[in-house]
């Protein structure tokens, strides 16, 4: 199994970096502007792309953390998990990880570029009000 972790450091309280992962204004802000569902543990979440995309399962959400796991979408992202753990080490701390990949296909290496430039989106969406979620995301193919 191979998993993608990533960590960012955002000018945020902690509270206000939790609210961009457990609420759909916050999810909607960086991600995906097409999120619906329930964001509460035991609720489902549906991620949008052109009409497509993941349905997660809340595992669950603490006031430090909120733990995802794919029950719909892409077949590579099927029963992989998505955390987010908030921290904080002097600044607030994301932690992201996407695990329990089957192995680290070409899928895989796109998805991990991908989170990261989503990251990125969301530390822009916490620090300067706006981010850069799906369809206006940083483009990574050329096609």
């Amino acid at each position: 199994m191979s998993n993608i972790a990533l960590k960012i450091g955002v000018a945020v309280s902690k509270e206000k970096a939790l609210a961009a992962v457990n609420t759909l204004q916050g999810l909607a802000g960086w991600w995906t502007w097409d999120v619906s569902g329930d964001p509460g543990e035991g609720g489902t979440l549906a991620f949008r792309f052109h009409g497509q995309g993941p349905d997660m399962k809340v595992l669950s959400t603490t006031d430090h953390s909120v733990h995802w796991q794919c029950i719909a979408g892409p077949e590579e992202w099927l029963d992989t998990e998505i955390k987010f753990t908030i921290k904080d080490e002097g600044e607030t701390a994301i932690y992201f990880q996407h695990l329990n990949w089957k192995d680290e296909s070409g899928f895989y290496a796109l998805c991990s570029m991908k989170w990261a430039t989503f990251m990125l989106s969301m530390k822009q969406y916490l620090e300067h009000g706006s981010g850069h979620p799906f369809p206006d995301d940083i483009q990574i193919n050329t096609l």
